[in-house]
């Protein structure tokens, strides 16, 4: 199904059910700014490895040395504005479209090859357990409460039990979220048509009666905001894309994630590129393909962002368990490496279109000053708790972070996000 016949029928479904859902809410007394507006927080990983001289961190083959990248023979490397990118799949066109939506984070060492390490290090900030991942710690922060706070579609989760995360397949929400009859639900509609005509004002003001009539309220909230996005979401999902050694279900998590913040259920989503992106045999073929389809799913997703009117609310982290290694392996493919990036993403915001963060000709990690941003000897390697430290800040969930004892207070605050400032 195209973008712009699935943008069709999601914006008459949901023009109709706006219009249902409002009739609803007034006769019910539940008001409709509790339901849940924003802000929202998306997370892409990579799950395996992925190969940063393909896409963000791009790098070309030095005299005398192993090969980089097989492509740097014949091309060199291409810049959409002040981003570098490797001219492969479909990164020309994705970069030109999406670079001033973009910060990207290069040289983050993850101090680990390690697959589960590495998930753990690039989501939490710690390679230690016991940390919630920044999608758990962003939903509780902000729709603790939410019937679907965060949505979790497959790979790596970590809620240190502030949250409850919801696991599903995109293609089961459908179903999930249809509307059952069962005897809880008829006797609140027997008490809501009946109960509140047949109390005395004295009864109505009681503590007990106020608890019930709460209760009940906050209970038909959720099931008109599960109603609500059962009708949003279409029969026919996005199809999947073709990757290496598999396939990636990304656009259809995206739009079931989206759908749901449109609705006011969720406030943060965990969705998977999709493939195996742990290429230690061919390796450039494979991560090519991978490429391309994370590529058309960070596309897909500000289309269909926009087209619902949240993405003004919408920030997006894309990344992986660690990097690739800079020379191919006997195999044609390439080993664990734990430099990383980090794209994050926004809608056109002042901090776009810029690259932190360095790595050299054979991908090693530079010292970086947290101030100024710019390379020295006497900076400091750039670790994933920087970038949490740094996100915790921007999402305006520090003082959270603080009080559930999950903050990086002993952690230098890199000033990624100033626009005025790049590596």
């Amino acid at each position: 199904m195209s973008i712009t016949k699935t943008m069709h029928i999601n914006r008459r479904q949901f023009l109709l059910s706006t219009a249902a859902l409002a009739a609803s809410l007034r006769s019910s007394g539940v008001r409709s700014e509790k339901f849940y507006s924003g802000p929202y927080l998306l997370r892409i990983h990579a799950s395996g490895g992925w190969d940063l001289s393909q896409y963000c961190d791009p790098k070309v083959n030095q005299p005398h040395l192993e090969p980089i990248t097989n492509w740097s023979d014949e091309q060199d490397i291409k810049w959409s504005g002040n981003i570098a990118f490797a001219p492969v799949a479909n990164n020309n066109a994705t970069f030109d479209a999406l670079a001033s939506r973009m910060l990207v984070i290069n040289g983050v060492d993850t101090q680990t090859n390690a697959h589960q390490t590495g998930e753990r290090h690039t989501w939490t900030g710690a390679s230690g357990e016991g940390r919630p991942s920044i999608t758990a710690l962003f939903a509780a922060a902000n729709g603790a409460d939410l019937p679907l706070p965060m949505l979790n579609f497959g790979g790596f989760s970590a809620t240190a039990g502030i949250i409850r995360p919801s696991i599903a397949h995109p293609g089961s929400i459908k179903g999930l979220t249809a509307q059952r009859s069962t005897e809880e639900s008829e006797l609140l509609e027997r008490y809501r048509a009946r109960g509140l005509d047949l109390v005395t004002e004295r009864e109505y003001r009681s503590p007990w009666a106020q608890r019930k009539i709460s209760n009940y309220r906050l209970s038909n909230q959720s099931k008109m905001q599960l109603d609500e996005l059962h009708s949003l979401l279409p029969d026919q999902l996005e199809n999947p894309d073709g990757t290496h050694d598999g396939s990636s279900n990304l656009k259809a998590e995206i739009q079931v994630s989206l759908l749901a913040f449109k609705s006011g259920l969720t406030a943060s989503a965990e969705c998977s590129a999709g493939g195996n992106w742990d290429t230690h045999g061919d390796g450039e073929f494979s991560q090519l393909l991978n490429i391309t389809a994370l590529n058309n799913g960070l596309t897909y997703l500000w289309e269909l962002a926009e087209s619902l009117g949240i993405a003004k609310d919408l920030t997006v982290i894309v990344s992986s368990d660690f990097g690739r290694t800079p020379w191919y392996n006997s195999y044609g493919g390439k080993d664990h490496w734990p430099i990383n990036s980090y794209l994050i993403m926004a809608n056109n915001p002042a901090w776009g279109g810029r690259v932190v963060g360095h790595t050299d000709e054979m991908q090693n990690a530079s010292h970086i000053s947290p101030s100024s941003l710019q390379r020295t000897s006497s900076g400091t390697l750039i670790y994933p708790k920087h970038v949490h430290h740094a996100l915790h800040q921007y999402l305006g969930i520090s003082e959270f972070a603080k009080e559930t004892g999950f903050d990086f207070k002993d952690t230098e605050l890199f000033d990624f996000f100033n626009p005025k400032l790049s590596t």
